[in-house]
Protein backbone atom coordinates (compact mmCIF):
# COMPACT_ATOMS: atom_id res chain seq x y z
CA UNK A 1 0.00 0.00 0.00
CA UNK A 2 3.02 2.26 0.71
CA UNK A 3 4.72 1.40 -2.87
CA UNK A 4 1.09 2.52 -3.89
CA UNK A 5 1.19 5.85 -2.61
CA UNK A 6 4.33 6.62 -3.21
CA UNK A 7 4.34 5.96 -6.73
CA UNK A 8 0.56 8.05 -6.60
CA UNK A 9 2.57 10.99 -5.20
CA UNK A 10 5.48 10.63 -7.76
CA UNK A 11 3.16 10.99 -10.46
CA UNK A 12 1.69 14.19 -8.90
CA UNK A 13 4.84 15.74 -9.09
CA UNK A 14 5.78 15.26 -12.50
CA UNK A 15 2.10 16.69 -12.82
CA UNK A 16 3.34 19.96 -11.23
CA UNK A 17 6.10 19.90 -13.49
CA UNK A 18 4.28 19.78 -16.80
CA UNK A 19 1.55 22.33 -15.15
CA UNK A 20 4.96 24.76 -14.79
CA UNK A 21 6.19 24.37 -18.20
CA UNK A 22 3.05 23.65 -20.37
CA UNK A 23 0.33 26.26 -19.78
CA UNK A 24 -2.82 26.30 -21.77
CA UNK A 25 -4.47 22.83 -19.89
CA UNK A 26 -6.89 25.12 -17.85
CA UNK A 27 -10.20 22.96 -17.42
CA UNK A 28 -11.90 26.39 -16.64
CA UNK A 29 -12.11 29.71 -14.36
CA UNK A 30 -14.28 29.89 -11.41
CA UNK A 31 -15.04 33.21 -9.31
CA UNK A 32 -12.96 33.94 -6.10
CA UNK A 33 -14.16 30.84 -4.17
CA UNK A 34 -15.42 27.41 -4.36
CA UNK A 35 -17.35 24.88 -1.65
CA UNK A 36 -16.00 22.14 -3.67
CA UNK A 37 -14.28 20.99 -6.58
CA UNK A 38 -15.44 17.22 -8.22
CA UNK A 39 -13.19 15.12 -9.90
CA UNK A 40 -15.39 16.21 -13.07
CA UNK A 41 -14.38 19.78 -12.51
CA UNK A 42 -10.42 18.71 -12.49
CA UNK A 43 -9.97 15.62 -14.60
CA UNK A 44 -9.82 17.64 -17.66
CA UNK A 45 -6.76 20.36 -16.54
CA UNK A 46 -6.82 22.87 -13.76
CA UNK A 47 -8.74 24.43 -12.59
CA UNK A 48 -8.55 28.28 -11.67
CA UNK A 49 -10.19 30.33 -8.67
CA UNK A 50 -9.26 33.93 -8.24
CA UNK A 51 -9.59 37.69 -9.51
CA UNK A 52 -8.87 37.58 -13.71
CA UNK A 53 -7.05 40.57 -15.58
CA UNK A 54 -7.07 42.73 -11.83
CA UNK A 55 -5.71 45.82 -12.53
CA UNK A 56 -2.63 47.28 -10.51
CA UNK A 57 -1.75 50.88 -10.57
CA UNK A 58 1.74 52.01 -10.01
CA UNK A 59 2.42 52.70 -6.24
CA UNK A 60 0.12 50.81 -4.98
CA UNK A 61 -0.02 47.93 -2.08
CA UNK A 62 -2.15 44.90 -2.71
CA UNK A 63 -2.35 41.81 -0.78
CA UNK A 64 -4.23 38.73 -1.45
CA UNK A 65 -5.02 35.26 0.71
CA UNK A 66 -5.58 32.21 -1.24
CA UNK A 67 -6.61 28.97 0.54
CA UNK A 68 -7.37 25.61 0.04
CA UNK A 69 -8.15 21.83 1.39
CA UNK A 70 -7.47 18.90 -0.53
CA UNK A 71 -9.73 15.91 0.13
CA UNK A 72 -7.28 13.16 0.91
CA UNK A 73 -8.20 9.38 0.75
CA UNK A 74 -6.54 5.97 1.03
CA UNK A 75 -8.93 3.08 0.83
CA UNK A 76 -8.61 0.34 -1.07
CA UNK A 77 -11.82 1.57 -3.27
CA UNK A 78 -10.95 5.26 -3.37
CA UNK A 79 -7.53 6.47 -3.48
CA UNK A 80 -7.55 10.15 -4.29
CA UNK A 81 -3.79 11.77 -3.28
CA UNK A 82 -1.00 13.70 -4.38
CA UNK A 83 -3.46 16.69 -5.49
CA UNK A 84 -1.58 19.39 -7.35
CA UNK A 85 -2.00 23.14 -6.38
CA UNK A 86 0.06 26.56 -7.90
CA UNK A 87 -0.90 29.71 -6.20
CA UNK A 88 0.24 33.43 -6.67
CA UNK A 89 0.43 36.12 -9.91
CA UNK A 90 -0.22 34.87 -13.35
CA UNK A 91 0.17 36.67 -16.69
CA UNK A 92 -3.68 36.70 -17.57
CA UNK A 93 -4.81 34.45 -20.39
CA UNK A 94 -1.25 32.48 -19.77
CA UNK A 95 -2.84 29.12 -18.35
CA UNK A 96 -0.94 29.89 -15.44
CA UNK A 97 2.79 31.86 -16.84
CA UNK A 98 3.89 33.45 -13.46
CA UNK A 99 3.97 37.68 -13.72
CA UNK A 100 7.14 39.16 -14.85
CA UNK A 101 9.12 39.88 -11.66
CA UNK A 102 9.76 43.59 -13.40
CA UNK A 103 5.95 44.91 -12.91
CA UNK A 104 5.73 44.06 -8.98
CA UNK A 105 7.93 44.11 -6.10
CA UNK A 106 6.92 41.36 -3.53
CA UNK A 107 7.30 39.43 -0.12
CA UNK A 108 6.11 36.25 -1.64
CA UNK A 109 6.68 34.22 -5.08
CA UNK A 110 4.43 31.89 -6.53
CA UNK A 111 3.90 28.25 -4.75
CA UNK A 112 3.22 24.72 -5.89
CA UNK A 113 1.55 22.62 -3.39
CA UNK A 114 1.32 19.24 -3.61
CA UNK A 115 -1.48 16.93 -1.26
CA UNK A 116 -0.39 13.99 1.14
CA UNK A 117 -2.17 12.22 4.42
CA UNK A 118 -0.36 14.42 6.20
CA UNK A 119 -0.77 17.72 4.55
CA UNK A 120 -3.36 18.84 2.61
CA UNK A 121 -4.99 21.96 4.41
CA UNK A 122 -2.86 25.02 2.62
CA UNK A 123 -2.79 29.06 3.16
CA UNK A 124 -1.14 31.37 1.51
CA UNK A 125 -1.18 35.09 1.39
CA UNK A 126 0.97 37.57 -0.92
CA UNK A 127 0.98 41.10 -0.69
CA UNK A 128 3.27 43.32 -3.38
CA UNK A 129 3.76 46.29 -5.28
CA UNK A 130 2.91 47.24 -8.41
CA UNK A 131 5.94 49.02 -10.39
CA UNK A 132 3.78 49.78 -13.23
CA UNK A 133 0.70 50.04 -14.07
CA UNK A 134 -0.35 46.65 -15.79
CA UNK A 135 -2.80 43.66 -15.51
CA UNK A 136 -3.04 40.26 -13.86
CA UNK A 137 -4.06 37.12 -12.70
CA UNK A 138 -4.06 36.60 -8.74
CA UNK A 139 -5.45 33.04 -7.28
CA UNK A 140 -4.95 29.43 -7.68
CA UNK A 141 -4.49 26.71 -10.47
CA UNK A 142 -6.10 22.96 -9.09
CA UNK A 143 -5.00 20.01 -10.43
CA UNK A 144 -6.92 16.52 -10.11
CA UNK A 145 -3.64 14.81 -8.95
CA UNK A 146 -3.88 10.77 -8.70
CA UNK A 147 -7.15 9.27 -8.94
CA UNK A 148 -8.30 5.92 -9.28
CA UNK A 149 -9.99 5.34 -12.81
CA UNK A 150 -13.37 4.12 -10.63
CA UNK A 151 -13.86 6.86 -9.20
CA UNK A 152 -16.95 8.38 -9.33
CA UNK A 153 -17.06 12.19 -10.94
CA UNK A 154 -18.97 13.61 -7.98
CA UNK A 155 -16.18 12.57 -5.50
CA UNK A 156 -14.64 15.83 -4.41
CA UNK A 157 -10.62 16.98 -5.39
CA UNK A 158 -10.80 20.04 -3.20
CA UNK A 159 -12.69 21.45 -1.03
CA UNK A 160 -13.19 25.48 1.15
CA UNK A 161 -11.18 26.84 -1.76
CA UNK A 162 -11.18 31.01 -1.50
CA UNK A 163 -9.15 33.68 -2.90
CA UNK A 164 -9.69 36.99 -0.82
CA UNK A 165 -8.63 40.56 -1.53
CA UNK A 166 -7.18 41.77 1.64
CA UNK A 167 -5.93 45.12 0.20
CA UNK A 168 -6.14 48.03 2.33
CA UNK A 169 -9.02 50.32 1.37
CA UNK A 170 -8.19 53.77 1.20
CA UNK A 171 -10.21 56.77 3.05
CA UNK A 172 -11.63 58.24 0.62
CA UNK A 173 -11.65 62.33 1.54
CA UNK A 174 -15.30 63.89 1.01
CA UNK A 175 -15.68 66.31 -1.12
CA UNK A 176 -15.06 69.56 -0.11
CA UNK A 177 -16.56 72.91 -1.14
CA UNK A 178 -14.14 75.48 -3.38
CA UNK A 179 -12.88 78.99 -1.06
CA UNK A 180 -13.59 81.91 -2.86
CA UNK A 181 -11.41 84.75 -1.39
CA UNK A 182 -12.50 88.34 -1.91
CA UNK A 183 -12.92 90.94 0.69
CA UNK A 184 -14.52 94.46 1.13
CA UNK A 185 -12.90 97.27 -1.16
CA UNK A 186 -13.24 101.35 -0.77
CA UNK A 187 -12.27 103.37 -4.13
CA UNK A 188 -12.91 106.93 -4.78
CA UNK A 189 -15.87 108.38 -6.53
CA UNK A 190 -15.16 108.11 -10.73
CA UNK A 191 -12.12 105.32 -10.53
CA UNK A 192 -12.50 102.21 -13.03
CA UNK A 193 -14.17 99.08 -11.01
CA UNK A 194 -13.38 95.55 -11.71
CA UNK A 195 -15.12 93.30 -9.70
CA UNK A 196 -12.99 90.17 -10.88
CA UNK A 197 -9.44 91.53 -9.50
CA UNK A 198 -8.08 90.23 -6.77
CA UNK A 199 -10.65 87.88 -6.19
CA UNK A 200 -9.20 84.10 -6.55
CA UNK A 201 -10.77 80.62 -5.72
CA UNK A 202 -9.30 77.19 -5.13
CA UNK A 203 -10.30 73.52 -4.42
CA UNK A 204 -8.73 70.91 -2.63
CA UNK A 205 -9.33 68.68 -5.24
CA UNK A 206 -9.15 70.64 -8.32
CA UNK A 207 -6.77 73.25 -7.28
CA UNK A 208 -6.87 76.76 -8.67
CA UNK A 209 -10.22 77.58 -10.62
CA UNK A 210 -10.41 81.13 -10.14
CA UNK A 211 -11.26 81.17 -14.04
CA UNK A 212 -14.67 79.60 -13.26
CA UNK A 213 -15.94 82.37 -11.10
CA UNK A 214 -19.18 84.11 -12.10
CA UNK A 215 -20.35 87.68 -10.57
CA UNK A 216 -23.82 86.72 -9.67
CA UNK A 217 -24.38 90.73 -8.49
CA UNK A 218 -22.89 93.43 -8.93
CA UNK A 219 -24.65 96.88 -8.17
CA UNK A 220 -21.65 99.34 -7.67
CA UNK A 221 -21.96 102.91 -9.65
CA UNK A 222 -18.91 105.12 -9.52
CA UNK A 223 -19.97 107.66 -10.39
CA UNK A 224 -22.03 108.20 -6.97
CA UNK A 225 -20.71 107.96 -3.59
CA UNK A 226 -22.64 105.10 -1.42
CA UNK A 227 -21.83 101.35 0.01
CA UNK A 228 -22.74 98.86 -3.03
CA UNK A 229 -22.83 94.89 -3.63
CA UNK A 230 -21.40 92.76 -5.56
CA UNK A 231 -21.92 88.75 -5.37
CA UNK A 232 -18.94 85.70 -6.30
CA UNK A 233 -20.02 82.19 -7.33
CA UNK A 234 -17.80 79.47 -7.85
CA UNK A 235 -18.43 75.28 -8.66
CA UNK A 236 -15.84 72.45 -8.90
CA UNK A 237 -16.15 69.06 -10.24
CA UNK A 238 -18.05 68.14 -7.32
CA UNK A 239 -20.89 70.09 -8.20
CA UNK A 240 -20.35 71.93 -5.01
CA UNK A 241 -21.15 75.59 -4.98
CA UNK A 242 -19.34 78.39 -2.87
CA UNK A 243 -21.16 81.58 -2.72
CA UNK A 244 -19.21 85.11 -1.22
CA UNK A 245 -20.17 88.54 -1.49
CA UNK A 246 -18.55 91.90 -0.59
CA UNK A 247 -19.47 95.90 0.10
CA UNK A 248 -17.75 98.25 -2.67
CA UNK A 249 -17.68 102.10 -0.80
CA UNK A 250 -17.49 104.19 -3.25
CA UNK A 251 -15.90 107.91 -1.87
CA UNK A 252 -16.66 111.19 -2.55
CA UNK A 253 -13.96 113.05 -4.54
CA UNK A 254 -12.25 115.64 -2.85
CA UNK A 255 -13.72 119.57 -3.49
CA UNK A 256 -10.97 121.53 -3.29
CA UNK A 257 -11.49 125.70 -3.18
CA UNK A 258 -11.51 126.88 -6.51
CA UNK A 259 -10.11 130.23 -7.46
CA UNK A 260 -10.45 132.91 -9.89
CA UNK A 261 -7.47 132.90 -12.76
CA UNK A 262 -5.22 135.94 -13.39
CA UNK A 263 -4.88 138.07 -16.30
CA UNK A 264 -1.51 140.26 -16.62
CA UNK A 265 -1.01 142.78 -19.17
CA UNK A 266 0.09 146.83 -18.88
CA UNK A 267 -1.08 150.17 -20.21
CA UNK A 268 -0.02 150.56 -23.35
CA UNK A 269 1.70 153.53 -25.98
CA UNK A 270 1.32 153.44 -29.44
CA UNK A 271 2.23 156.18 -32.07
CA UNK A 272 -0.37 157.45 -34.76
CA UNK A 273 -0.28 154.49 -37.10
CA UNK A 274 1.73 151.86 -35.25
CA UNK A 275 0.19 148.45 -36.01
CA UNK A 276 -1.59 147.06 -32.86
CA UNK A 277 -2.23 143.78 -31.69
CA UNK A 278 -4.69 143.42 -29.04
CA UNK A 279 -3.43 140.42 -27.32
CA UNK A 280 0.48 140.58 -27.52
CA UNK A 281 2.00 140.23 -23.97
CA UNK A 282 -1.15 139.30 -22.42
CA UNK A 283 -1.19 135.99 -20.10
CA UNK A 284 -3.50 134.15 -17.74
CA UNK A 285 -2.65 131.86 -15.17
CA UNK A 286 -4.67 130.01 -13.06
CA UNK A 287 -4.14 127.61 -9.45
CA UNK A 288 -5.72 124.89 -10.70
CA UNK A 289 -5.88 124.82 -14.55
CA UNK A 290 -2.45 126.25 -15.30
CA UNK A 291 -2.14 128.49 -18.34
CA UNK A 292 -5.18 129.63 -19.70
CA UNK A 293 -3.89 132.36 -22.40
CA UNK A 294 -5.08 130.83 -25.11
CA UNK A 295 -8.62 131.20 -23.78
CA UNK A 296 -8.47 135.05 -22.94
CA UNK A 297 -11.21 137.05 -24.20
CA UNK A 298 -11.49 140.44 -25.67
CA UNK A 299 -14.52 141.91 -24.38
CA UNK A 300 -14.09 145.36 -25.05
CA UNK A 301 -11.72 147.08 -27.65
CA UNK A 302 -11.81 151.53 -28.23
CA UNK A 303 -8.29 151.31 -29.71
CA UNK A 304 -8.54 153.83 -32.83
CA UNK A 305 -4.53 154.03 -34.33
CA UNK A 306 -5.49 156.42 -36.59
CA UNK A 307 -6.08 159.21 -34.08
CA UNK A 308 -4.41 160.40 -30.67
CA UNK A 309 -6.50 159.69 -27.72
CA UNK A 310 -6.71 157.14 -24.89
CA UNK A 311 -8.42 153.86 -25.11
CA UNK A 312 -9.78 151.11 -23.45
CA UNK A 313 -9.32 147.55 -23.68
CA UNK A 314 -10.85 144.64 -21.44
CA UNK A 315 -9.95 141.02 -21.68
CA UNK A 316 -12.00 138.26 -19.69
CA UNK A 317 -10.84 134.43 -18.92
CA UNK A 318 -13.01 132.01 -17.39
CA UNK A 319 -11.35 128.62 -15.48
CA UNK A 320 -12.48 124.65 -15.52
CA UNK A 321 -14.65 125.55 -12.44
CA UNK A 322 -16.40 128.55 -14.22
CA UNK A 323 -14.54 131.28 -12.24
CA UNK A 324 -13.95 134.34 -14.20
CA UNK A 325 -11.28 137.27 -14.23
CA UNK A 326 -11.60 141.03 -16.34
CA UNK A 327 -9.04 143.35 -16.61
CA UNK A 328 -9.28 146.72 -18.41
CA UNK A 329 -5.71 148.24 -20.04
CA UNK A 330 -5.51 151.99 -21.35
CA UNK A 331 -3.90 152.38 -24.96
CA UNK A 332 -3.05 155.64 -25.47
CA UNK A 333 -1.94 156.83 -29.18
CA UNK A 334 0.06 159.74 -29.52
CA UNK A 335 1.86 161.09 -32.45
CA UNK A 336 5.61 160.66 -31.34
CA UNK A 337 4.96 157.48 -29.06
CA UNK A 338 6.18 158.90 -25.84
CA UNK A 339 3.79 159.51 -22.59
CA UNK A 340 1.68 162.76 -22.04
CA UNK A 341 0.07 164.26 -19.22
CA UNK A 342 -3.81 163.56 -19.30
CA UNK A 343 -6.18 165.69 -17.63
CA UNK A 344 -8.13 162.69 -15.52
CA UNK A 345 -11.40 164.40 -15.81
CA UNK A 346 -11.00 164.78 -19.79
CA UNK A 347 -10.90 160.55 -20.19
CA UNK A 348 -14.35 159.18 -20.92
CA UNK A 349 -15.08 156.30 -21.92
CA UNK A 350 -17.17 155.32 -25.12
CA UNK A 351 -20.84 154.21 -24.23
CA UNK A 352 -20.97 151.78 -26.68
CA UNK A 353 -17.15 150.24 -27.36
CA UNK A 354 -16.52 148.48 -30.92
CA UNK A 355 -15.32 145.25 -30.93
CA UNK A 356 -11.78 143.95 -31.18
CA UNK A 357 -10.13 145.47 -33.97
CA UNK A 358 -6.78 143.68 -33.88
CA UNK A 359 -4.48 144.48 -35.67
CA UNK A 360 -5.27 148.54 -36.76
CA UNK A 361 -3.28 149.54 -39.32
CA UNK A 362 -3.66 153.27 -41.42
CA UNK A 363 -5.97 151.78 -43.84
CA UNK A 364 -8.68 151.24 -41.43
CA UNK A 365 -12.07 152.89 -42.01
CA UNK A 366 -13.21 154.89 -39.03
CA UNK A 367 -16.25 155.35 -37.50
CA UNK A 368 -18.24 158.65 -37.72
CA UNK A 369 -20.05 157.34 -35.10
CA UNK A 370 -19.79 160.14 -32.30
CA UNK A 371 -19.84 157.89 -29.63
CA UNK A 372 -17.12 156.51 -30.89
CA UNK A 373 -14.84 159.47 -30.94
CA UNK A 374 -11.90 159.10 -28.47
CA UNK A 375 -10.99 161.43 -25.96
CA UNK A 376 -9.22 164.52 -27.74
CA UNK A 377 -5.90 165.46 -25.78
CA UNK A 378 -4.14 168.48 -25.71
CA UNK A 379 -0.08 167.87 -25.51
CA UNK A 380 1.23 169.34 -22.47
CA UNK A 381 3.49 172.65 -23.30
CA UNK A 382 6.90 172.68 -20.79
CA UNK A 383 5.40 176.06 -18.72
CA UNK A 384 1.77 173.78 -17.83
CA UNK A 385 1.90 174.41 -13.93
CA UNK A 386 -0.05 172.43 -11.35
CA UNK A 387 -2.37 175.55 -11.13
CA UNK A 388 -3.62 175.37 -14.59
CA UNK A 389 -4.25 171.62 -14.34
CA UNK A 390 -5.84 172.80 -11.32
CA UNK A 391 -7.97 174.90 -12.75
CA UNK A 392 -9.03 173.02 -15.50
CA UNK A 393 -10.29 170.89 -13.12
CA UNK A 394 -13.12 173.53 -12.16
CA UNK A 395 -16.16 172.66 -14.22
CA UNK A 396 -17.59 175.27 -16.80
CA UNK A 397 -21.42 175.45 -16.29
CA UNK A 398 -23.34 176.71 -18.56
CA UNK A 399 -26.40 176.91 -16.66
CA UNK A 400 -29.03 179.15 -17.75
CA UNK A 401 -30.43 179.83 -14.19
CA UNK A 402 -27.05 181.14 -12.76
CA UNK A 403 -27.18 183.54 -15.19
CA UNK A 404 -30.48 184.88 -14.10
CA UNK A 405 -29.09 184.57 -10.43
CA UNK A 406 -26.20 186.94 -11.17
CA UNK A 407 -28.42 189.45 -13.48
CA UNK A 408 -30.69 189.62 -10.33
CA UNK A 409 -28.27 190.64 -7.74
CA UNK A 410 -26.61 193.48 -10.07
CA UNK A 411 -30.55 194.86 -10.30
CA UNK A 412 -30.62 194.81 -7.46
CA UNK A 413 -26.82 196.42 -6.80
CA UNK A 414 -27.62 199.38 -9.05
CA UNK A 415 -31.03 199.60 -7.36
CA UNK A 416 -29.80 200.32 -4.19
CA UNK A 417 -26.80 202.63 -5.45
CA UNK A 418 -29.70 204.68 -6.81
CA UNK A 419 -31.63 205.35 -3.46
CA UNK A 420 -28.50 205.24 -1.68
CA UNK A 421 -27.30 209.05 -3.93
CA UNK A 422 -30.67 210.40 -3.67
CA UNK A 423 -30.49 210.15 -0.40
CA UNK A 424 -27.66 211.56 0.31
CA UNK A 425 -28.26 214.62 -2.45
CA UNK A 426 -31.13 216.04 -0.26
Amino acid sequence: MKKIIALITTVALLSMVVFNFIPGIVAKAANTSESSLTYKDVKSGFYFVGYENVQLEKGKTYKYKVSYDANVMTSATATITGQSARAGLFTPNSSGAELNSSLVTRTQNNVGDVANPGNKVFTHTFQFTAKENTKADIGVFLGPGSVLPSTPDDTPIWKNVSVTNETPVAPVDPAEAPVITATDKTMKQNEAFNPLNEVTATDKKDGDITKDIEVTKNTVDTTKSGVYDVDYSVTNSSKLTTTKSIKVTVTPVDQKANTAPVINAKDKTIKVGDLFNVLKDVTATDKEDGDLTAKIKVTKDTVNNKEKGVYQVTYTVTDSGNLSASLTIKVTVTEDGKPIVVNPNELTTPENPSGSNTPKSPSDKTTSDPKNEPTKLKKASKNTTKADLKENKIPKTGDSSMVWLILAGLGMTAFGVSIYRKKANR
